[in-house]
């Protein structure tokens, strides 16, 4: 057994180049995020939340991809819109429809609904390229909250 694990050890550091450089430590890095599928998750208010009428603040969490500002265009990057009660066109920008679709085009990741009315409400928050297009494989999440 020790045998074996040593020769993979060994195979393994060998592999690498044996070294610790700057340069393999970088690809690491980048191998780990790529590995590392894209998502966003509404954290707050949690699915099925009960939350007062008014002023609803909406936190959104992202992992394998970095939130910049509307316009920006490199690889692996993106920003926030919330829609509500409303639906997704995967291959279109998403619209400004005030009430349905909300942009966060400055790279927030909190934003609050200022007017949410009673009723049971559907919440999706999508991230899309600096033009506004969903990211293709999709990077969403829905949440259903109620509001009192």
């Amino acid at each position: 057994m020790r045998v074996t694990v040593g020769l993979g050890i060994a195979m393994l550091v060998w592999g690498c180049g044996g070294g610790t450089g700057d340069s393999q430590e970088a690809d690491a890095e980048m191998a780990d995020e790529a590995a590392v599928p894209a998502r966003v998750m509404i954290t707050a208010p949690a699915d099925g939340a009960e939350v007062d009428a008014g002023p609803v603040l909406f936190v959104m969490e992202t992992e394998g991809l970095e939130i910049m500002p509307a316009g920006t265009m490199d690889a692996g990057t993106g920003h926030h819109h919330l829609i509500v009660n409303g639906d997704v066109d995967w291959a279109l920008p998403i619209p400004n429809d005030p009430g349905v679709h909300y942009h966060m085009g400055l790279a927030q990741t909190e934003f609050t609904i200022e007017d949410m009315m009673p009723g049971e409400h559907r919440v999706i928050a999508v991230v899309a390229d600096g033009v506004h297009i969903p990211l293709d494989p999709p990077v969403a999440d829905t949440i259903t909250v109620v509001v009192r």
